[in-house]
């Protein structure tokens, strides 16, 4: 039986084992691609839009770079939208309806921006040409900078008057009880 049929048994044994490399081979194939098969594309486009621009800058004319931005939609408790300016200051964003939008821009120092403006039906702001943005430049901090000293060195002042005045009643109380 052995000599009979050699060529039989080479193929008996050599056949199981020839059906182990495809598998694996397309189980390999598969897990490779198998993402690109299933993953969601994105796509997308630029549109001009019509949106509602902050220019935030700090009083000296210098952009408010990369602030956090929150933009709160009227009647709405969670932010309708958040995220950082530009490195001009700038940040954009389209509102869904009209009425009271508050703005809050701040930075990692401490200074702090707010907004708020109106949003018509057409969603366009009720006052979009920078009115309220100061533009004075360094100038305007120097007159705030003398202004704050003035006030506080006026109450200084009234203070300093107001000891001296109880000062001179005093020794004028001791002068008339001393004949």
């Amino acid at each position: 039986m052995n000599g009979r049929h050699p060529e039989k048994r080479k193929r008996q044994r050599r056949g199981p084992h020839i059906l182990f490399w495809p598998g694996p081979a397309f189980a390999i194939l598969f897990l490779l691609t198998a993402g690109q098969g299933w993953a969601h594309g994105v796509r997308g486009v630029l549109a001009g839009i019509q949106a509602v621009c902050i220019l935030s800058e700090y009083d000296d004319g210098e952009p408010m770079s990369y602030a956090r931005v929150e933009i709160m939609a009227p009647g709405s408790q969670l932010p309708f939208q958040s995220g950082r300016t530009d490195r001009n200051g700038r940040f954009c964003f389209r509102p869904d309806i009209s009425g009271d939008w508050r703005i809050t821009v701040s930075d990692a120092m401490g200074h702090r921006l707010r907004l708020s403006n109106t949003i018509n039906d057409n969603m366009i702001p009720a006052a979009g040409d920078g009115t309220g943005l100061n533009r004075g430049g360094p100038w305007t901090r120097m007159l705030r900078i003398a202004d704050g000293l003035a006030i506080i060195f006026g109450f200084a002042g009234i203070l300093a008057w107001l000891q001296s005045r109880k000062k001179i009643a005093r020794n004028r109380l001791d002068r008339s009880t001393d004949w």
